[in-house]
């Protein structure tokens, strides 16, 4: 299994630069349906700064300019450009789940988009690094056909301790060594969210190549993915990295 990982960071940049990296800059657009229960700018247009070993995301100017927004380690917060905490939530997972829960079947909150955002940058961001971590057990699984090819299947199991969409997810990965498809549940959205996420449109930003269109489709019954309504629409604009 870690030749076929080393494989797959071969074709988006190669294992030893992809480690040479402490932070992900991107600049980009979110559209589709879940961001309408989006607090604020709704991230319509956003500039996300991930730290990668520390497992934090910083959205600036959200939820308005001036401020910005952090998901550190799992908890999150608001705070002024100049790091002077306006608002805090520990543990905001818990917060989608019980009683209170139901009012995100509505409408998020800053602290709630905070939360979602940022592990999801985070996780989007750093894989395929992400799928070598030690804790993080990665098995292949049957091949799978789709778009005239055959992709690879690369089955993950996360830890508790990683903040993502749900414990077991999956990545296809293409001839080229590309992953074009990720399947998950969105959790915090619905346990009954299953999706998948089509990452098109590769390039190379110095030296790592990332997909800058993603498209999040709703997934049937047999991993059908079902072609409406697009839940989420991603597009990075500029990537940028520092060592």
């Amino acid at each position: 299994m870690s030749e076929l990982i080393n494989d797959v960071l071969a074709a988006h940049g190669g294992a030893e630069r992809w480690k040479s990296v402490s932070t992900i800059t991107a600049r980009g657009r979110i559209g589709g349906l879940l961001p309408t229960r989006f607090a604020g700018n709704k991230l319509a247009s956003f500039t996300a700064e991930v730290h990668v070993a520390a497992r934090r995301t910083v959205l600036h100017d959200f939820p308005q300019t001036g401020n910005r927004a952090v998901f550190d380690g799992g908890d999150v917060r608001i705070e002024t450009r100049d790091g002077e905490p306006l608002a805090t939530r520990i543990d905001p997972r818990s917060a989608f789940f019980g009683r209170t829960g139901i009012r995100r079947n509505v409408r998020w909150d800053p602290l709630d988009t905070t939360y979602f955002a940022g592990y999801a940058l985070w996780n989007y961001l750093t894989a395929p690094l992400l799928l070598g971590r030690a804790d993080i057990v990665v098995t292949e699984g049957e091949p799978w056909r789709e778009s005239g090819q055959t992709w690879r299947r690369l089955h993950a199991t996360f830890p508790e301790q990683i903040d993502t969409h749900c414990r077991r997810q999956t990545f296809y990965v293409d001839p080229a060594g590309l992953i074009r498809r990720h399947d998950f549940v969105a959790e915090p959205v619905g346990r009954w969210a299953a999706a998948s996420i089509y990452c098109d449109d590769h390039r190379e930003f110095e030296g790592l190549v990332f997909s800058v269109r993603r498209r999040v489709l709703p997934r049937g019954p047999g991993g059908r993915v079902l072609p409406r309504p697009t839940l989420l629409a991603l597009d990075f604009d500029e990537i940028g990295t520092e060592v």
